[in-house]
């Protein structure tokens, strides 16, 4: 699988992931998580604004909505981020494709929609 390349096999476990989270039911925790995914990938979709670029995995957010789900981080790791220079972030390539991003967020709300 290409991290962060638009290719059938990098969207096919981008699905297989999504199913993942959405099978965790237990306190809405999946769709928390879903939630979370969405505002992170939406906001490098949609904006070209480089404080979205980078995901602090010392927060709250992170800590208790993403990193405990099983394809929470793949995910992300999938859409073109990677561990940054700072063992706490995760970055966004600069050559992450944007349709993959586009296709991930559509994929993520409608997840979570469905949730």
């Amino acid at each position: 699988v290409d991290l962060g390349k638009n290719t059938p096999s990098t969207q096919k476990k981008i699905e297989e992931y999504i199913q993942k989270i959405s099978s965790y039911r237990a306190g809405g925790d999946g769709g928390k998580c879903l939630k979370v995914l969405k505002a992170y990938v939406g906001n490098v979709a949609d904006k070209d604004d480089e404080k979205y670029r980078t995901i602090k995995t010392d927060n709250n957010a992170y800590k208790t909505k993403i990193k405990p789900f099983l394809g929470a981080k793949q995910l992300l790791l999938l859409v073109g981020f990677s561990q940054g220079e700072h063992s706490d972030t995760l970055v966004l390539s600069p050559d992450a494709d944007k349709c993959l991003l586009v296709e991930t967020k559509a994929k993520l709300e409608a997840a979570f929609a469905a949730y």
